[in-house]
């Protein structure tokens, strides 16, 4: 992935001076709140109810998320740690399909409530530098990210999130679940007796319009006064405090104990534990330098395959494997003839040497979620058993092309020590994908839904190609990617 100019030092000192000395209780707070209002999103409150995670493991999701956010800045984002949060943030979102437009409001409220927070709630509100300090620093990481569409400035960033918060917060049965399980998490390690009335408290710092949109009915007027009063001499006697005896050490939220990992955490531990595994494979690590070949289908993968080879690189394809495992007499073939019968038995071919019609078979699969499932489950072992062949018979190649289409899909990763994306418009895809398949309109959507789409793919990889221009500018890219 292109990696965005450094930030500028400025911004990275005040916003480490701001969560770790100034505001750090205040912060944490701020940004708790903005998570909770993610949960007004159907489409935020959703996914995180299909994962499982909110309900099954609050306490881990909740520590994961503060110590990442922490990290980042507590060492900045263009650091060794905070790039190593980053990447771990894109291999973990990478696991699942996530809109732009919820990123954006995620990150745009990394940056509105904290604003927000201290001019309500603070000893002093944000200046004028600090605020744009922040929006620096956010928008930073969100191109780091990969976040596409990301406002240029503090203002549209802020109109962004008001935006989002008028006009999309609705009510929602996922919403409730959700924000149920983490109000249960947050009350957790108090007496019960009184876990009512601070559950009451917390609700008063909501807006009547966050309330209603996570099933909760409005706290009283007379108490979200009393809480802000409440907080507002907190504030000022954490002030004072402070003048009679400035902090001389930061106090993130990383930097203290936390209920999920006590008084010290490893990055690897971070992250939905039945993801750990495939989120700590390593990356290929030997003298060879092997390259993964990705991208969606009909992006040009396989042209840039042949550019590769007409260069004397070793190109290993994926497809090619699939497509052998599934020849006529093999397992593969034998198992999917068990399963579909003359569905997808070529015609004028039987017995041990009947074969597949490889477009019936498609049209089964890509139109149902669960037979692909069932048809990678058989393929991709056959698949990774080739490529550990192949691998070992080039083991004195210098450099390796492992061109796979699934490659994140597949959980291939661990056999590349670099990955390439070979990117393009979807409309392209499409259209490429109809002429070269003869396939309709509707067929083509479902082949290209089938897969991850390209966006959700860019963060995750070293090099994109961009296959948007001419056939020469394509070359010139694979030259200089393949340039040591």
């Amino acid at each position: 992935m292109d990696t965005p100019p450094p930030l500028d030092a400025a911004a990275v000192t005040t916003c480490q001076r701001l969560a770790g000395l100034l505001f750090p209780w205040d912060l944490t707070r701020a940004l708790e709140l903005a998570l909770l209002k993610t949960f007004c999103l159907p489409s935020i409150s959703a996914l995180l109810s299909r994962t499982g995670e909110f309900e099954q493991r609050p306490r881990k999701r909740y520590d994961d998320t503060g110590l990442m956010v922490a990290e980042l800045l507590r060492h900045g984002p263009d650091s060794g740690a905070g790039s190593a949060v980053i990447q771990r943030l894109n291999r973990i979102h990478g696991h699942y399909a996530i809109a732009n437009a919820d990123f954006l409001y995620v990150l745009s409220g990394f940056v509105a409530e904290p604003i927000r927070w201290l001019e309500r709630y603070g000893w002093r509100p944000l200046s004028g530098d600090e605020q744009q300090a922040l929006f620096r620093f956010w928008r930073h990481v969100g191109a780091r990210m990969g976040i596409a569409d990301l406002p240029t400035t503090l203002e549209q960033f802020l109109a962004l999130n008001t935006q989002v918060e008028t006009q999309l917060f609705a009510s929602a049965a996922s919403n409730r679940r959700v924000a149920d399980a983490t109000l249960a998490m947050l009350l957790a390690g108090w007496p019960p007796p009184l876990r009512p009335p601070l559950a009451a408290l917390l609700r008063g710092s909501l807006p009547a319009g966050v309330s209603t949109s996570l099933g909760w009915s409005p706290a009283p007027t007379w108490l979200q006064r009393g809480l802000g009063l409440g907080l507002r001499v907190r504030s000022r006697l954490v002030n004072g405090w402070q003048r009679l005896r400035p902090p001389h050490r930061s106090r993130f939220y990383s930097e203290r104990p936390t209920p999920s990992y006590g008084a010290s955490f490893q990055l690897e531990q971070l992250g939905p534990p039945p993801l750990l595994e495939r989120l700590n494979s390593p990356r290929w690590h030997g003298r060879q330098r092997r390259i993964g070949l990705t991208g969606g289908i009909a992006s040009g993968k396989s042209t840039v395959g042949r550019l590769l080879a007409e260069r004397g690189v070793p190109v290993l394809d994926a497809d090619g494997f699939a497509r052998d495992a599934l020849a006529a007499g093999s397992a593969g073939a034998r198992a999917v003839l068990a399963r579909y019968g003359e569905r997808v038995q070529l015609p004028g071919t039987a017995g041990a040497e009947a074969a597949i019609d490889r477009a019936a078979l498609g049209r089964i699969v890509f139109g149902d979620a669960g037979e692909r499932q069932w048809l990678e489950q058989l393929v991709h072992p056959l698949v990774r058993g080739r490529f550990s062949a192949e691998l070992e018979r080039l083991a004195a190649a210098p450099v390796v092309v492992l061109m796979i289409p699934l490659l994140f899909e597949a959980g291939l990763e661990e056999l590349c020590s670099t990955i390439w994306l070979v990117d393009c418009d979807q409309d392209q895809q499409l259209q490429r994908l109809m002429t070269r398949n003869g396939l309709s309109a509707a067929e083509a959507q479902a082949r290209v839904a089938a897969q991850w789409p390209l966006a959700r793919k860019r963060p995750l990889v070293d090099v994109v190609l961009d296959n948007r221009g001419t056939p020469e500018q394509l070359n010139a890219q694979v030259a200089a990617a393949l340039s040591p």
